[in-house]
C-alpha cells in the first residue's frame, strides 16, 4: 500500500514538474493503469476507473492517456495495431525499467519481456533520426492461444 502511495505522489510531482495539472481524474487513471499487468486498453482503463468516478467519459480517458503520453508518464505499448494499449513509464512504477513485450497476434495479449541482450540493441543506421528509445516487440502465439490451437486427434 506504501508503494503505491509512493508512486502516486511520484507521478504527481512527475506531471507537476512538467506543467500537467494533478486532477481527481488523472490521478485515477494513473493509479489504475500502474496497478495493472494486463496493458490495458483506453475502453478497459475506462471500465476500471468507472467504477471509482461513474461520470468519467470515455473521452477523458483517451484525452487524459495522450496528455500523459505527451510527458513521458505514460508509453503506448503497440501503437501499430488497431487498438492502443497502456503501460505506466515512470522509473520504479509499475513494470519499472524499460523493457520490451510479447504481443499474442490472436487474443492480443501483452507481456512484458525483460531480456538484457535486448537492452543493449542499437540502431545502426538511424538514417537522420534522433534515437531515444530501441523497445522490441515479439509476435506470436501466446501459450493459452497454443493449447487452444492444439486440438486431440480424434
Amino acid at each position: 500500500m506504501k508503494k503505491q502511495k509512493d508512486d502516486v505522489e511520484r507521478f504527481a510531482q512527475y506531471c507537476r514538474s512538467h506543467g500537467l495539472s494533478v486532477t481527481h481524474q488523472r490521478l485515477a487513471i494513473f493509479e489504475a493503469l500502474a496497478s495493472s499487468r494486463e496493458h490495458p486498453s483506453a475502453e478497459q482503463l475506462h471500465k476500471a476507473v468507472q467504477r471509482r468516478i461513474p461520470a468519467l467519459s470515455l473521452a477523458t480517458v483517451y484525452k487524459n492517456l495522450e496528455a500523459l503520453k505527451a510527458i513521458g508518464a505514460v508509453a503506448d505499448v503497440n501503437p501499430l495495431h488497431e487498438q492502443g494499449r497502456y503501460e505506466a513509464a515512470l522509473p520504479g512504477v509499475g513494470a519499472g525499467r524499460p523493457h520490451h513485450h510479447l504481443v499474442c497476434v490472436s487474443c492480443k495479449k501483452v507481456r512484458d519481456l525483460h531480456d538484457a541482450d535486448l537492452d543493449r540493441l542499437r540502431v545502426r543506421d538511424a538514417q537522420g533520426f534522433d534515437i531515444r528509445a530501441v523497445r522490441v516487440q515479439a509476435e506470436g502465439l501466446c501459450p493459452d492461444c497454443q493449447a487452444r490451437s492444439v486440438r486431440p486427434r480424434a
